[in-house]
């Protein structure tokens, strides 16, 4: 016959078990993190995609530099989805698996402007060039994936000077669209999927062929996974047929 004490015994281990009982499903969650500019087409994938996978599948949204960072400051991971010059960072460090590595789609750089705005040409150098010039002011993600390009097409065009007054970088990344949409900012420069996805704004048109560098989403799937089958299947979600009608559907160009 147990004694009262054998009993307390036995309910207070019951009472310490069951937290971690009751946090077993969330344990599950493959963890992805994934840049903003194939965010629109990953979202219509979800539900079909945790399908795939058998279990639920957590995103976090960013720009490719804050989610790098995240990662260097040990932000636990299975699948990244970065642009390819950070994943081959990933690999060198030990901290994707080299053998994973996986291009997806790229995506357009362009100009977006408050949605009812003018139309006006920037097919070319000289078009962008005289926009650019007419802006009161322009904006875009510091360190996203168009700060670069975008510099380098300043530059080439010989407008630094001209254009540092009117340039305001955003430091949270995905708030640039709406800095437009509200007003505060005439033009944003953006992969063409994130400017389709915001209300109020509107694409004003590509960046112009010499300055034009498509953005690529790469997967690389992390070294500590904890799921490297769930991560393999989502990967090869990612490159399916249903997955590219929907990459197609946000402006973004399947890899082949």
């Amino acid at each position: 016959m147990r004694t009262p004490a054998v009993i307390a015994a036995a309910l207070l281990s019951l009472a310490t078990v069951q937290p971690a009982t009751l946090q077993g499903p969330a344990d599950l969650s493959l963890r992805v993190l994934c840049s903003n500019a194939i965010r629109v087409a990953m979202e219509r994938l979800l539900p079909d995609a945790e399908r795939t996978v058998g279990r639920p599948v957590s995103v976090r949204f960013s720009s490719s530099t804050a989610l790098r960072e995240s990662i260097d400051r040990g932000e636990a991971f299975d699948l990244a989805i970065l642009t390819p010059e950070m994943i081959e960072t990933l690999v060198r460090n030990g901290t994707i698996r080299p053998a994973t590595r996986r291009d997806l789609a790229s995506v357009d750089l362009a100009v977006g402007v408050r949605a009812g705005s003018p139309k006006t040409d920037i097919s070319t150098p000289d078009a962008v060039r005289r926009r650019l010039l007419a802006a009161r002011s322009m904006t875009w993600t510091e360190g996203g994936a168009s700060s670069g390009p975008v510099l380098a097409m300043i530059r080439a065009l010989d407008l630094e000077e001209q254009l540092r007054p009117r340039i305001v970088l955003q430091r949270v990344p995905g708030t640039a669209a709406g800095a437009v949409a509200r007003g505060d900012h005439e033009l944003f420069f953006a992969p063409v999927s994130e400017i389709q996805a915001v209300p109020g704004v509107e694409v004003l048109g590509l960046l112009p062929p010499p300055f034009q560098q498509p953005v690529v989403m790469t997967a690389g799937i992390a070294a500590r996974t904890r799921a490297p089958g769930a991560a393999a299947a989502l990967v090869g979600f990612l490159t399916s047929p249903t997955a590219a009608r929907a990459l197609e559907a946000a402006g973004m160009k399947p890899a082949r």
